[in-house]
Protein backbone atom coordinates (compact mmCIF):
# COMPACT_ATOMS: atom_id res chain seq x y z
CA UNK A 1 0.00 0.00 0.00
CA UNK A 2 2.82 2.39 0.85
CA UNK A 3 4.61 1.56 -2.41
CA UNK A 4 1.54 2.33 -4.53
CA UNK A 5 1.06 5.67 -2.75
CA UNK A 6 4.70 6.52 -3.34
CA UNK A 7 4.38 5.63 -7.06
CA UNK A 8 1.26 7.78 -7.41
CA UNK A 9 3.21 10.72 -6.03
CA UNK A 10 6.00 10.18 -8.58
CA UNK A 11 3.69 9.91 -11.60
CA UNK A 12 2.94 13.63 -11.81
CA UNK A 13 6.71 14.34 -11.66
CA UNK A 14 7.36 11.83 -14.45
CA UNK A 15 4.73 13.50 -16.63
CA UNK A 16 6.23 16.95 -16.05
CA UNK A 17 9.76 15.79 -16.95
CA UNK A 18 9.44 13.47 -19.94
CA UNK A 19 12.56 11.53 -20.79
CA UNK A 20 14.24 13.09 -23.80
CA UNK A 21 15.13 10.39 -26.28
CA UNK A 22 17.65 11.03 -28.98
CA UNK A 23 16.29 10.85 -32.52
CA UNK A 24 17.00 7.64 -34.40
CA UNK A 25 19.09 7.52 -37.54
CA UNK A 26 15.89 7.22 -39.55
CA UNK A 27 14.39 10.30 -37.87
CA UNK A 28 17.55 12.23 -38.62
CA UNK A 29 17.57 11.04 -42.24
CA UNK A 30 13.95 12.13 -42.59
CA UNK A 31 15.02 15.55 -41.26
CA UNK A 32 17.63 15.69 -44.02
CA UNK A 33 20.58 15.97 -41.59
CA UNK A 34 23.94 15.81 -43.38
CA UNK A 35 25.58 14.07 -40.43
CA UNK A 36 22.88 11.37 -40.52
CA UNK A 37 23.46 10.85 -44.23
CA UNK A 38 27.18 10.43 -43.60
CA UNK A 39 26.52 8.04 -40.71
CA UNK A 40 24.07 6.05 -42.86
CA UNK A 41 26.66 5.74 -45.62
CA UNK A 42 29.51 4.69 -43.31
CA UNK A 43 27.30 2.21 -41.45
CA UNK A 44 26.22 0.27 -44.55
CA UNK A 45 28.64 1.07 -47.40
CA UNK A 46 30.96 -1.88 -46.75
CA UNK A 47 28.17 -4.46 -46.80
CA UNK A 48 26.63 -2.91 -49.89
CA UNK A 49 30.01 -2.84 -51.65
CA UNK A 50 30.41 -6.59 -51.05
CA UNK A 51 26.91 -7.13 -52.42
CA UNK A 52 27.68 -5.23 -55.63
CA UNK A 53 30.90 -7.20 -56.18
CA UNK A 54 28.72 -10.24 -56.76
CA UNK A 55 27.27 -8.45 -59.78
CA UNK A 56 30.27 -6.61 -61.23
CA UNK A 57 33.97 -7.43 -61.22
CA UNK A 58 35.26 -3.88 -61.38
CA UNK A 59 35.71 -2.20 -58.00
CA UNK A 60 35.14 1.13 -59.73
CA UNK A 61 31.77 -0.04 -61.09
CA UNK A 62 30.88 -1.46 -57.67
CA UNK A 63 31.68 1.87 -56.00
CA UNK A 64 29.60 3.73 -58.60
CA UNK A 65 26.64 1.40 -57.93
CA UNK A 66 26.99 1.87 -54.17
CA UNK A 67 27.16 5.66 -54.45
CA UNK A 68 24.20 5.80 -56.82
CA UNK A 69 22.23 3.52 -54.49
CA UNK A 70 22.89 5.67 -51.44
CA UNK A 71 21.94 8.80 -53.33
CA UNK A 72 18.69 7.12 -54.39
CA UNK A 73 18.02 5.92 -50.84
CA UNK A 74 18.63 9.35 -49.30
CA UNK A 75 16.45 11.06 -51.89
CA UNK A 76 13.63 8.58 -51.41
CA UNK A 77 13.91 7.97 -47.64
CA UNK A 78 10.34 9.18 -47.16
CA UNK A 79 9.14 6.17 -49.18
CA UNK A 80 10.58 3.79 -46.56
CA UNK A 81 7.48 2.48 -44.80
CA UNK A 82 9.22 0.92 -41.82
CA UNK A 83 8.25 -2.63 -42.74
CA UNK A 84 11.44 -4.62 -42.54
CA UNK A 85 14.81 -3.23 -41.64
CA UNK A 86 16.33 -0.09 -43.07
CA UNK A 87 19.29 -2.21 -44.17
CA UNK A 88 16.99 -4.61 -46.02
CA UNK A 89 15.30 -1.68 -47.78
CA UNK A 90 18.73 -0.35 -48.77
CA UNK A 91 19.83 -3.81 -50.01
CA UNK A 92 16.81 -3.87 -52.33
CA UNK A 93 17.81 -0.50 -53.76
CA UNK A 94 21.42 -1.66 -54.22
CA UNK A 95 20.34 -4.89 -55.96
CA UNK A 96 18.00 -3.01 -58.30
CA UNK A 97 20.71 -0.45 -59.08
CA UNK A 98 23.22 -3.25 -59.78
CA UNK A 99 20.74 -5.03 -62.06
CA UNK A 100 20.03 -1.77 -63.90
CA UNK A 101 23.77 -1.21 -64.32
CA UNK A 102 24.25 -4.72 -65.69
CA UNK A 103 21.28 -4.40 -68.02
CA UNK A 104 22.70 -1.14 -69.35
CA UNK A 105 26.34 -2.15 -69.74
CA UNK A 106 26.55 -5.94 -69.87
CA UNK A 107 23.35 -6.93 -71.65
CA UNK A 108 23.12 -3.97 -74.03
CA UNK A 109 23.87 -6.09 -77.11
CA UNK A 110 21.23 -8.77 -77.71
CA UNK A 111 22.56 -12.27 -78.22
CA UNK A 112 22.74 -13.26 -81.89
CA UNK A 113 21.99 -16.86 -81.12
CA UNK A 114 20.66 -18.50 -78.04
CA UNK A 115 22.13 -21.69 -76.78
CA UNK A 116 19.40 -23.64 -75.10
CA UNK A 117 20.82 -25.97 -72.56
CA UNK A 118 18.93 -27.82 -69.91
CA UNK A 119 19.73 -26.34 -66.51
CA UNK A 120 21.46 -29.24 -64.85
CA UNK A 121 21.12 -29.03 -61.10
CA UNK A 122 24.79 -29.22 -60.27
CA UNK A 123 25.43 -28.93 -56.57
CA UNK A 124 28.90 -28.67 -55.23
CA UNK A 125 29.48 -28.79 -51.50
CA UNK A 126 32.76 -26.97 -52.13
CA UNK A 127 30.76 -23.73 -52.39
CA UNK A 128 29.67 -24.26 -48.79
CA UNK A 129 33.31 -24.44 -47.70
CA UNK A 130 34.21 -21.03 -49.09
CA UNK A 131 34.22 -17.97 -46.91
CA UNK A 132 32.82 -14.71 -48.31
CA UNK A 133 36.15 -13.34 -49.56
CA UNK A 134 37.11 -16.60 -51.28
CA UNK A 135 33.71 -16.71 -52.93
CA UNK A 136 34.14 -13.16 -54.25
CA UNK A 137 37.55 -14.11 -55.64
CA UNK A 138 36.15 -17.20 -57.38
CA UNK A 139 33.02 -15.50 -58.72
CA UNK A 140 35.17 -12.77 -60.32
CA UNK A 141 36.48 -15.43 -62.73
CA UNK A 142 32.99 -15.93 -64.18
CA UNK A 143 32.30 -13.80 -67.29
CA UNK A 144 30.27 -10.68 -66.47
CA UNK A 145 26.95 -11.65 -68.05
CA UNK A 146 27.01 -15.18 -66.63
CA UNK A 147 28.01 -13.86 -63.18
CA UNK A 148 25.04 -11.48 -63.09
CA UNK A 149 22.55 -14.14 -64.12
CA UNK A 150 24.07 -16.73 -61.75
CA UNK A 151 23.94 -14.27 -58.87
CA UNK A 152 20.30 -13.41 -59.52
CA UNK A 153 19.26 -17.05 -60.00
CA UNK A 154 21.40 -19.05 -57.57
CA UNK A 155 22.04 -16.51 -54.81
CA UNK A 156 19.15 -14.04 -54.87
CA UNK A 157 16.54 -16.68 -55.72
CA UNK A 158 15.06 -15.20 -58.90
CA UNK A 159 13.44 -17.68 -61.30
CA UNK A 160 14.69 -17.87 -64.89
CA UNK A 161 11.50 -16.12 -65.94
CA UNK A 162 12.17 -13.26 -63.50
CA UNK A 163 15.81 -12.99 -64.57
CA UNK A 164 14.74 -12.88 -68.22
CA UNK A 165 12.21 -10.13 -67.50
CA UNK A 166 14.63 -8.04 -65.41
CA UNK A 167 17.52 -8.26 -67.85
CA UNK A 168 15.41 -8.33 -71.04
CA UNK A 169 16.83 -11.65 -72.21
CA UNK A 170 15.12 -14.97 -72.93
CA UNK A 171 14.70 -17.72 -70.35
CA UNK A 172 16.92 -19.96 -72.51
CA UNK A 173 19.71 -17.37 -72.35
CA UNK A 174 19.27 -17.15 -68.59
CA UNK A 175 19.59 -20.93 -68.27
CA UNK A 176 22.67 -20.97 -70.47
CA UNK A 177 24.38 -18.26 -68.36
CA UNK A 178 23.67 -20.16 -65.12
CA UNK A 179 25.07 -23.34 -66.63
CA UNK A 180 28.11 -21.49 -67.94
CA UNK A 181 28.74 -19.84 -64.57
CA UNK A 182 28.51 -23.20 -62.81
CA UNK A 183 31.05 -24.73 -65.18
CA UNK A 184 33.50 -21.87 -64.61
CA UNK A 185 32.95 -22.02 -60.83
CA UNK A 186 33.52 -25.79 -60.75
CA UNK A 187 36.75 -25.41 -62.72
CA UNK A 188 37.95 -22.64 -60.41
CA UNK A 189 37.08 -24.65 -57.30
CA UNK A 190 38.85 -27.70 -58.68
CA UNK A 191 41.94 -25.63 -59.52
CA UNK A 192 42.00 -24.22 -55.97
CA UNK A 193 41.82 -27.66 -54.40
CA UNK A 194 38.30 -27.60 -53.01
CA UNK A 195 36.71 -31.05 -52.85
CA UNK A 196 33.51 -32.23 -54.45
Amino acid sequence: MVASTFLKQLLPLANRNPVMTSPTLLDRLLSNERSAQSEFYHKYAGKMFSLTLRYVSSRQDAQEIVNTSFLTAIRSIKSYKGSGSLEGWLRTIVKRTAIDHCRKYIFKIPAKSEILEHDSKVYNKALDELDAQDFLNVIKKVPDASRVVFNMFAIEGYSHKEVARELKISEGTSKWHVSNARKVLMDQLKNQGYGY
